[in-house]
């Protein structure tokens, strides 16, 4: 992990929905390591919140979205971990593409609300994303 002692990082992420009413979640194969979350990545210099979920959810998993809407803004601060992120999460849909995890995501799963909430190792913010996504 780089050093981010002392730096604000935004990021985006969504909750890709598929036809069958399951969510794709991934289990990080970076830092943190093993961690169940919405997949999604940091937004670059100049680029979108909304630009940054298509590039990111590219990148990570191989398919392509449509964002319907941006659910919540989650600020995320763990002292002990030196981390301070402000992340914009979308629900979305699938438009195209094929499953195909990077090395950022060990993992890729399809599962009800349900589902997630018996992973072991959630991610800070999958609950509260839920919550406000309306699926818990």
């Amino acid at each position: 992990m780089a050093d981010e002692r002392n730096v604000v990082r935004v990021g985006s992420a969504a909750i890709v929905e598929n036809s069958e009413g399951k969510f794709l979640i991934g289990k990080r194969g970076v830092w943190p390591k093993d961690m169940w979350v919405f997949p999604g990545g940091g937004v670059n210099y100049g680029e979108t919140s909304r630009d940054a979920v298509l590039r990111e959810l590219k990148e990570e998993t191989g398919l392509e979205i449509e964002p319907t809407e941006l659910i919540k803004v989650e600020e995320m601060i763990v002292p002990e971990n030196n981390v301070h992120r402000v992340i914009f999460f979308y629900k979305a849909k699938v438009i195209g593409g094929k499953e195909n995890p990077s090395s950022d995501i060990a993992e890729l799963r399809w599962l009800t609300p349900e589902e997630i909430l018996k992973l072991p190792n959630l991610g800070h913010t999958v609950k509260s994303i839920m919550k406000a996504a309306n699926l818990i």
